[in-house]
């Protein structure tokens, strides 16, 4: 009868391990997924008639969840670039002006007379070097 005590008492040890570990590894993940998907906030300058008024460079069409749409907004953040944008999932206005532009994939950007398609550093500030060289203005 002792043998079965004592195995039962291995047993139930070995399950809390197990059970810890478990834990310890889904913890790990999910930290490890917390700080790789950290984005710091961007503001957003959404496009209303005022906005619009003042000529921005860029006319920016994403959402909110795009990744590639939060890169452009912080590059053209930080390159202090004036833009705004429509979120063609919250704003009628945008999905309207987005489909017109006939683009087919977010983030869409025009500048000028350019539309960009997806975010590439090089391509944007192309379009803007040449954009301003031409002395464009936006849409």
């Amino acid at each position: 009868m002792s043998d079965v005590s004592e195995n039962n008492a291995t047993d139930k040890t070995v399950n809390k391990k197990k059970k810890v570990s478990g834990l310890f590894i889904i913890a790990l993940f999910l930290s490890i997924w917390m700080i790789a998907s950290y984005r710091p906030e961007i503001p957003k300058i959404y496009c209303d008639e005022a906005t619009l008024a003042e000529k921005p460079e860029v006319i920016m069409f994403g959402t909110w969840w795009c990744p590639y749409c939060y890169q452009a907004r912080r590059y053209l953040h930080n390159n202090e670039t004036s833009y705004c944008e429509y979120d063609i999932e919250k704003s009628a206005e945008g999905k309207r002006r987005y489909d017109e532009t006939r683009a087919t994939a977010i983030p869409a950007l025009i500048i000028g007379k350019y539309l960009l398609q997806g975010f590439d550093e090089a391509s944007i500030d192309k379009a803007l070097i040449l954009s301003r060289e031409n002395n464009e203005p936006n849409h």
